[in-house]
């Protein structure tokens, strides 16, 4: 009981509010203004028109936030970082509003919308990171991570139906809504307090030549930074390609919602499996099973060219349920592996190096999204083959995702028996795992 207080004060409390509720944001953004936006015939285009629009916010959005590390970084090693944390919750919040206002005219703005959230998300995320990283210890990390992950999951049970049947009703409502929840985010950052503040360092080249010069120490977090390239270019897509498929298919938002609650209710078992069983030696047994299942089901949605509801639900379902397992080891060892490494002080390079290969693989799969936009454009009507064949290639990025997972749990075991000064002691290297 000692142990659980020390892991979930008040300031670890509020890192797990804040990535609620900035879950609900994504929510709000990757599933319904996505939706709102694939539903919008304000210039009279077939729906082609409108995933090029989407797959375009996202470039915008995507790159935008990636960037944003380059500079930021600079600032947050000599400033306190929750402030970062609660001037992106502001800037979010005055995004949402934005988007209330803009009402039927927001794809009209779409690409001013994307900079302002790429910027504002930009902002938040890297002080919410790096602040995390100095707030949670490091023999807590899979726990808390677990536990972070089943409240986010949460959000994802209760918020995506609830949104779902507000939007059908009216979207402008939503927003207005969305505000407030933005308005709670700002009060929870002002609550996160580090325990210990590390000396930092900001200079990506020089981090980059100590990777180079250090390629053996460093391989775990060379593998991660690539597992970062693969989940940013398939894991987001696949968010989006299967709201594209909703939408097509069911025609409402509540379907959406409905679908994504009741799936996301499923996977806590899934999440209860990871915290009681997974360790580094059984990676290759959670994982491989689950991104076999996922590009299997992709392969029966292809097979029906998109039009079975059956095989989109099923993919919907193997999804949401078993890709919990992949993002929980990617977030634990995101926070963990830079410090297991004792590169205490290069935490702020890690981070950007981290959120600049997540953004170079969602960009990739945005780029994706825009040309089978355009080549189903070509085709006329409403096809949808090219998203479908994008689909396809997006499952094998996800199969490289969890393998690259797999390379990174090994690469920690190799370290383990290797270098028996990685960890400080036995009991915190059982813990850790």
């Amino acid at each position: 009981m000692k142990n659980k207080s020390k892991i979930f004060d008040l300031s670890a409390i509020s890192i797990i509010a804040c990535d609620c509720l900035q879950g609900i944001i994504l929510i709000f953004v990757d599933l319904f203004l996505v939706a709102n936006i694939l539903k919008n015939d304000l210039f009279g285009q077939a729906m082609s028109y409108n995933v090029i629009q989407i797959g375009l916010f996202y470039i915008i959005y995507y790159l935008t936030l990636g960037l944003s590390y380059l500079f930021s970084g600079h600032f947050l090693k000599n400033h306190n970082k929750s402030i970062f944390v609660s001037i992106g919750s502001i800037l979010l919040t005055g995004t949402i509003l934005l988007i209330y206002f803009l009402g039927d005219n927001l794809i009209v703005y779409l690409p001013l919308v994307a900079f302002l959230f790429g910027f504002s998300y930009g902002f938040y995320s890297s002080g919410y990171h790096n602040l995390t990283a100095e707030t949670i210890s490091s023999k807590h990390q899979v726990r808390f991570f677990a536990v972070k992950r089943m409240a986010y999951q949460g959000t994802y049970i209760v918020f995506p139906i609830a949104i779902g049947y507000i939007v059908d009703v009216n979207f402008s409502i939503m927003a207005l809504i969305m505000v407030f929840l933005c308005v709670a985010l700002v009060v929870f950052s002002f609550l996160i307090r580090p325990k210990k503040v590390y000396k930092l360092s900001f200079n990506l080249v020089k981090f980059g030549k100590y990777l180079n010069k250090n390629k053996q120490s460093t391989e775990p977090l060379k593998f991660t930074y690539l597992s970062n390239f693969f989940r940013g270019a398939s894991c987001d897509c696949f968010t989006t390609l299967a709201t594209i498929l909703v939408v097509v298919t069911f025609g409402s938002n509540s379907s959406l919602g409905t679908l994504q609650s009741i799936f996301t209710l499923c996977s806590l078992g899934t999440m209860f499996l990871y915290l009681r069983y997974y360790r580094k030696k059984r990676a290759q047994t959670f994982l491989l099973p689950s991104v076999i299942l996922v590009a299997s089901a992709v392969v029966g949605i292809v097979a029906t060219m998109g039009t079975s509801m059956v095989a989109i639900v099923i993919f919907y379902a193997i999804y949401t349920i078993l890709n919990t397992i992949l993002i929980s080891v990617s977030d634990s060892r995101r926070a963990s592996v830079a410090r297991t490494l004792s590169l205490h002080s290069h935490i702020l390079e890690n981070t950007a190096y981290m959120e600049l290969t997540l953004a170079a693989g969602r960009v990739f799969s945005s780029i994706l999204l825009v040309l089978s936009g355009v080549f189903d454009g070509l085709l006329g009507g409403n096809s949808i083959i090219f998203v479908l064949v994008t689909m396809g290639v997006v499952a094998l990025l996800y199969v490289f995702f969890g393998l690259s997972l797999i390379w990174v749990e090994k690469s920690l075991i190799l370290q383990d028996e290797q270098f028996q000064k990685v960890h400080i002691n036995e009991i915190y290297e059982k813990i850790e795992d």
